[in-house]
């Protein structure tokens, strides 16, 4: 009989470390600390990333953590004295299929659920009208979508897994893309989630399977950051899937905003609050 090695739940780190004023972080730097992060174990199950911004600023890592929690040691090491912050948003493919965000310190530092945003619908309706809020101005394409410029946000999973194996590196290679992946600003997205907690709330039935739907497409300022529709899924049959590309560019967390300076994109409290009703029910529930 073949034995099979156990598999821990995959877990999709990104993390943006921000440079003191007056210490930009250039390449080198970037590739120092993602070793750092990486530890001797590697990525776990996840493609590593690097980006670092135009002006050395902050870099952008991203990796799998499962087994590499050599994090904790360069948060209380580094954050604060080498670098400025640290924020992170967690995945993890076998919990609640929501991104979490954190900063400062990965264990003592705030967490909660994240939250994205987009301002543009894009459907395929099956029928000669758009199938949810009839009353918008939808704009009919070319191709026969509709199309409706609207301010939303959401909250959902973004997974990155790839075939990298357990202990990936800087030098790994993922495998070519399958057609049904989705390009991210990092690696494609193979696997989606449903969303949640949309708003406006009159899109809901968008955020699933909708009978009157092919395709579903959310995007932020052109790009497109979730997709749903039926894909071929490791040649198992047509499924309804999803597919997520969140980033930083499009998170709305109302601290990175206040942080970041980009305050013009917090939504309404009220959606805030709600968030933060449904992480205590859920941090209650799971840490009993």
């Amino acid at each position: 009989m073949e034995c099979l090695a156990a598999v821990s739940n995959i877990f999709t780190d990104s993390v943006r470390v921000y440079a003191l004023p007056d210490r930009p972080i250039d390449e080198a730097e970037a590739q120092s600390i993602t070793r750092q992060l990486l530890g001797p174990y590697g990525s776990y199950h996840v493609p590593v990333s690097i980006r670092c911004a135009p002006a050395g600023q902050y870099v952008d890592i991203q990796y799998g953590g499962g087994k590499s929690p050599d994090i904790v040691d360069f948060c209380e090491e580094q954050v604060g004295h080498r670098y400025l912050t640290i924020w992170g948003r967690h995945y993890n493919e076998g919990g609640l299929q929501q991104d979490e965000i954190w900063s400062e310190d990965v264990n003592e530092g705030p967490r909660r659920f994240c939250r994205y945003g987009f301002d543009e619908v894009r459907v395929i309706a099956t029928g000669e009208r758009p199938p949810v809020g009839e009353e918008e101005p939808w704009q009919r394409g070319s191709d026969g979508s509709w199309r409706l410029p609207v301010a939303g946000s959401y909250r959902t999973g973004n997974d990155r897994s790839a075939d990298v194996g357990p202990s990936a590196t800087l030098a790994t290679e993922p495998s070519a893309p399958t057609p049904s992946a989705l390009p991210t600003p990092t690696t494609p997205n193979y696997h989606g989630d449903a969303l949640t907690s949309i708003d406006p709330p009159w899109l809901e039935p968008l955020a699933d399977m909708h009978p009157g739907a092919t395709l579903i497409e959310y995007r932020w300022r052109g790009r497109l950051v979730h997709r749903a529709r039926e894909d071929d899924d490791d040649g198992w049959g047509l499924d309804w899937q999803h597919r997520g590309a969140d980033d930083w560019d499009n998170c709305l967390d109302p601290d990175f905003l206040r942080f970041t300076g980009e305050t013009d994109l917090l939504v309404a409290e009220e959606v805030y609050r709600r968030d933060e009703h449904d992480w205590q029910e859920y941090v209650r529930r799971y840490t009993r």
